[in-house]
Formats: C-alpha cells, sequence, structure tokens
C-alpha cells in the first residue's frame, strides 16, 4: 500500500452476527471478535457502494435506511466538493466498535473493555481509510465524528496561505481579548496561548498548536451547520456569535457549499 500515515479520535463514552460474517467474510478469513485496524483495511470489501460525492462505503454493521442516511450519507453529500477533492480517495468502513489496546487499534465486533476511538484513519498512497464506529455514539453524534474526521484531515492538507489566512483571523480575535472557542478542545488550546489566567503569553509553538487544533474544530462545526441546523450555544466558554460569523464566512470562502447547502442556519442570521 506504500507509505502509511494513521490518525485517531479517542472516547471514553460509550455488531450483530450477520454484520459479525460480512466484515470476516470480506477478509476471508474465519471469525473473530476483533481485528487489527491494519490488517481490516486490508479486505476485499463486498458489497461496496458510493456517496454521491464519490467516496466508497462499506458497512459491517446491520444499519437501517434511515441509520444510513442520517449517519454516512447526509453527512458526507454535506462536505464540499472542494474538500472532497483536496482530500482524494476515500473509503469509510463504517465498524460496530474500535478499540484502543496496547497492541494497536483493533476493529471490534462486540463492545470492548478500556479506551475506545470514535473515529480512526489510515492514509496511504492510494486513498484514505477512514474507519467509523457506528455503535460506540448515537447517529446525531457519529454522524458528526465522520465530519470532524474531515476536518482533521483537511488540516493537515491546508496550503500555507490557508494556515496563514486562518491564524490572521485567530491573532485578530486575540488582540481584542476574545475568550472563548468553538469547543472544549480547542479552548484548551487556546489557555496555553495566554496562560492558565489568560496571561498574554504568544508564542509560536503555542500558537500554531492553536490554529491547528482551532481550524479542525471549526471546519468540523462548519460542515455540521451545512449538514443541518445548528444550535448557536453562547456565554461562558463559548465562541462569541461575531466572531462565529466571521469564521463562518472565511471558511465559506475558502471552502464554498456545495449548491442548495447554505452556512448560517436562520437563528445564526438573526443573531447581530
Amino acid at each position: 500500500m506504500g507509505d502509511l500515515s494513521m490518525g485517531a479520535s479517542s472516547n471514553d463514552r460509550a455488531g450483530d452476527s450477520a454484520s459479525r460474517q460480512l466484515a470476516v467474510s470480506a477478509l476471508g478469513e474465519s471469525a473473530r471478535e476483533s481485528i487489527p485496524v491494519s490488517e481490516y483495511i486490508k479486505g476485499n470489501f463486498v458489497p461496496l457502494s458510493h456517496f454521491s460525492n464519490g467516496w466508497e462505503l462499506h458497512s459491517a454493521v446491520a444499519l437501517t435506511p434511515a441509520e444510513e442516511r442520517g449517519i454516512l450519507r447526509e453527512p458526507a453529500q454535506a462536505v464540499p466538493q472542494s474538500i472532497v477533492e483536496r482530500l482524494g480517495k476515500l473509503r469509510l468502513l463504517a465498524v460496530p466498535f474500535v478499540a484502543c489496546t496496547n497492541s494497536g487499534d483493533a476493529v471490534c465486533f462486540s463492545k470492548p473493555k478500556g479506551e475506545t476511538h470514535s473515529a480512526v484513519w489510515v492514509e496511504s498512497n492510494e486513498r484514505i481509510d477512514l474507519i467509523l464506529p457506528c455503535r460506540e455514539l448515537d447517529a446525531h453524534d457519529t454522524g458528526f465524528e465522520f465530519l470532524a474526521s474531515v476536518a482533521e484531515l483537511l488540516r493537515s492538507r491546508l496550503s500555507s496561505q490557508e494556515s496563514e489566512r486562518y491564524g490572521q483571523l485567530l491573532e485578530a480575535e486575540l488582540r481584542s481579548g476574545v475568550r472563548g472557542e468553538i469547543d472544549q478542545e480547542a479552548f484548551a488550546a487556546k489557555r496555553q496561548v495566554f496562560g492558565s489566567r489568560f496571561r498574554r503569553r504568544f508564542g509560536r509553538e503555542h500558537l500554531d498548536h492553536y490554529r491547528d487544533v482551532s481550524f479542525a474544530s471549526t471546519a468540523a462545526e462548519y460542515m455540521h451547520g451545512l449538514w443541518h441546523d445548528v444550535q448557536v450555544q453562547t456565554g461562558g466558554d463559548h465562541l462569541p456569535v461575531p466572531e462565529l460569523r466571521r469564521r463562518m464566512i472565511l471558511l465559506s470562502e475558502m471552502f464554498p457549499p456545495n449548491e442548495g447547502y447554505q452556512v448560517f442556519s436562520e437563528e445564526l442570521k438573526k443573531e447581530d
């Protein structure tokens, strides 16, 4: 497969025999409760269907039509075509669970003990294999983890000009004293820039890390908002609405929505 790189989204939160049989037959092996991710992606996956954007899909989980649409197809359709093209060939492998073990990540067909991942991916010269557990979280949160994985894959493919443009927006927010962020992970990275009590401590290393984390989180929320209307949370550690609007506008300029999709919900359009 050429050079490989792996990524994952860990998760501490919380298959049937038909699903297990389908996955094992794809690998041509005897039934097992778990298969290492590095081995699982080498299987010949049949049947293999396609999203409307050209990405491939195989499910080792018995999903209802409504689940497949809500977890997989609708989020995939919301990904802007420019992002699809940036990532290139991608194969989405829906599985029951992915465990994080001492010997490496493994696809599991029953609920594993210990730490699990909400998504994991393997990149090669041929394609990206994105393994998405569909029995770990509820349907909506699984769909969001799909988009969050796409956002993280996009972040590593930004041009220097794109990274600089987003970084300039963040630095303007920092100079204005904006304390909130898009999610808790980005907020934690922001605190490293300011210090434990939001004392200014602008170091290049901290700024670059904050930019990367913030971009991935913001891009995920951008695609989330394209997928369906999202309730805007304000106050406390949340990003103020004016800054949220500026970020969404910037992302829409960098990666325009597909035809028929809008950036802002009706609620956000009414916010000043």
